[in-house]
């Protein structure tokens, strides 16, 4: 059976790239395709009582809210050796294997196209970098590992974006120096990966029209 046409769209908290991957959407099932949207990253099922104990002993949530440094500190302290930050891979890729399956794999089988918010790397280059994968080298050298055990993006857009505007659309996000380090490597990976890179300042028709014209051209 032929899969479908995979569309990733990645990039910082705050980009945009939710509302994109809907406008996305709708646009193709407007012009006649059978599309659908899937969120694509890492969320912790089996692993969340390892997380939560962490956010409990060592890395309290007050930590990020006043001093993302001292967090960060902390973090890089807690994955210290190499066979804490392997096991810790390993639990996570375990518990989000069943979720790529689900929520990717298998609407590949069923639709023309499935436009992806998110997708397997933004768990390598959100989840796991700073600590666990301490260099934006170390997540491209880990994704070209695992990218033989995933579906291939038939086309991967990166969404950039300056850290200040992101902060500004999200009320969520601890510090603006996290979205500087994940800026870092979001920047470095999309280069390597040869992703195309879209403005996340423009419009949203601009930003839908030009995914849509790309991935039906």
């Amino acid at each position: 059976m032929q899969l479908g046409t995979l569309i990733t769209i990645t990039g910082i908290d705050g980009a945009g790239k939710s509302t994109l991957a809907k406008n996305v959407r709708d646009e193709l099932q407007v012009r006649g395709y059978d599309a659908v949207y899937a969120y694509g990253r890492f969320l912790p099922l089996l692993s969340y009582p390892v997380m939560e104990f962490g956010r409990r002993t060592v890395l309290s949530d007050s930590d990020i809210e006043s001093n993302y440094s001292v967090h960060q500190s902390k973090k890089a302290d807690l994955f210290d050796t190499s066979l804490l930050r392997r096991a810790y891979e390993i639990l996570v890729m375990a518990d989000y294997a069943p979720q790529l399956f689900a929520r990717v794999l298998l609407p590949l089988y069923k639709h023309d196209y499935v436009v992806c918010d998110r997708y397997f790397y933004d768990t390598l280059l959100t989840d796991l970098s700073g600590d666990v994968i301490s260099t934006p080298q170390q997540a491209i050298d880990r994704y070209r590992c695992y990218s033989r055990l995933v579906p291939s993006p038939d086309f991967e857009f990166y969404v950039c974006i300056a850290p200040e505007i992101a902060m500004e659309r999200k009320d969520d996000i601890p510090d603006i120096e996290y979205l500087r380090d994940r800026k870092s490597f979001y920047d470095s990976f999309a280069e390597a990966n040869d992703m195309t890179i879209l403005d996340g300042t423009n419009t949203k028709n601009t930003l839908r029209h030009t995914v849509v014209d790309l991935v039906t051209d």
